[in-house]
């Protein structure tokens, strides 16, 4: 975004022109979008409205929009989810810092942090960017620089780093291309008094320090990222899985199941994908009192059912040794069709076996599609439905 379309937002005149938007055009075609606006608007004005009609609208899309925002499109793709960002800052406030954001595109963080009644600042090296966080965020203090050489004092203060991954166009998912660099922003983290760093979940562990906290958060069904922690209120090696919104949560304190594998069970549990990035399912297992069926596959096994909302629980209805002929015939005479795939070390795909199995007919049944002792395997399941909250056995954040 350019610095006069900026200007002009964070204005009063611009301002009062974006609250004053009937609701309505949001279910406007852009080019009658744009038509509306120049009606009532300048050229330049009407553009940079419709653009906001349009961010806007995709915020809510993904999780509601916040009230007063003022997006740019790539800080509206960088941005991180609100609920992710509120669990951030609680844990921040509870360390008594002031917080200083050095990433902090539009301010989600920023605002999310100030709303817990912290002291924040922010840096990010787009002037029209700072323009538009200090105004989403009423009270930070926000300047245009460099993350590597922060204008601030850090030692006595929480930093957040979120490298960006999208220059040049596309995500880059190797460290060293992250701007600031992987290198650099560890350094920064470790010249606070206490800070996290956010990475793609994806990313290979050999880049986490043994030395830090990570926890790999989730939401719903989608893993959002890597929180690496470092200073004060930092648990040095400890692992954590969240799962938002409900804040489950499971750590490497836990006790582990057995790492000796049992034959499959009456049940299988499939843990979210949380737990298994972090390196959390035999500890998964032993919550559960559930088993590993193979040293290098997550599915977890148990002769009795069991209730976490970290995995799904699914009761076998029979095991098939895989053969997409043979899976067709025990599904038709079993009366069952197959509707949800999942797999772990499968190598096909669950839409390319949907198609070959075909449509079908019977009750809805889920596949688990793995690799047991080298042995390609199906398990033919239904999901189990879970137990009432007062069970207990569930730990929230």
């Amino acid at each position: 975004m350019d610095l006069s379309r900026a200007r002009f937002l964070v204005s009063a005149r611009g301002h009062e022109a974006l609250e004053a938007l009937p609701a309505e055009l949001g279910a406007l075609p852009v080019n009658q979008l744009a038509a509306r606006l120049r009606r009532e608007f300048p050229p330049e004005d009407a553009s940079a409205l419709a653009e906001q009609v349009v961010l806007r609208g995709r915020a809510a899309e993904r999780f509601g929009g916040l009230p007063g925002f003022v997006y740019t499109a790539e800080g509206l793709e960088m941005m991180t989810h609100p609920l992710v960002a509120e669990r951030r800052a609680a844990r921040l406030a509870a360390l008594g810092l002031p917080v200083v954001d050095l990433t902090c595109g539009i301010g989600g963080d920023l605002r999310a942090c100030a709303g817990k009644g912290i002291r924040v600042s922010g840096l990010d090296r787009d002037r029209a960017t700072a323009i538009l966080a200090a105004a989403n965020v009423p009270g930070a203090s926000v300047a245009r620089g460099d993350a590597s050489q922060p204008p601030f004092r850090l030692d006595g203060a929480a930093v957040i780093v979120d490298p960006s991954r999208r220059e040049g166009g596309g995500r880059r998912f190797d460290p060293a291309a992250f701007s600031p660099p992987w290198d650099v922003a560890m350094a920064l983290l470790v010249q606070a008094r206490a800070g996290v760093l956010k990475a793609p979940p994806g990313i290979e562990h050999r880049h986490l320090p043994d030395e830090a906290e990570v926890e790999f958060v989730q939401l719903g069904r989608g893993l959002r990222e890597a929180a690496v922690w470092c200073g004060a209120g930092a648990e040095p090696g400890l692992r954590r899985a969240v799962l938002l919104p409900a804040g489950d949560v499971i750590d490497s304190r836990a006790p582990e199941v057995r790492a000796e594998t049992v034959p499959p069970g009456a049940f299988v549990f499939d843990p979210e994908s949380c737990v298994t990035r972090a390196g959390l399912v035999r500890h998964l297992g032993g919550r559960l009192s559930a088993s590993l069926m193979d040293p290098q596959v997550a599915y977890l096994t148990s002769d009795t059912p069991a209730f976490d909302p970290l995995a799904a629980t699914f009761e076998v209805i029979e095991t098939v040794p895989f053969s997409v002929a043979r899976l067709k015939e025990r599904l038709k005479k079993l009366g069952l069709r197959a509707d949800e795939i999942r797999r772990r070390a499968f190598p096909v795909e669950p839409d390319e076996l949907r198609k070959l199995l075909g449509k079908g007919d019977g009750e809805p049944v889920t596949l688990l599609c793995t690799t047991i002792a080298s042995r390609r395997t199906i398990f033919v399941a239904r999901r189990v439905d879970r137990l009432p909250a007062a069970s207990g056995n569930c730990a929230r954040a």
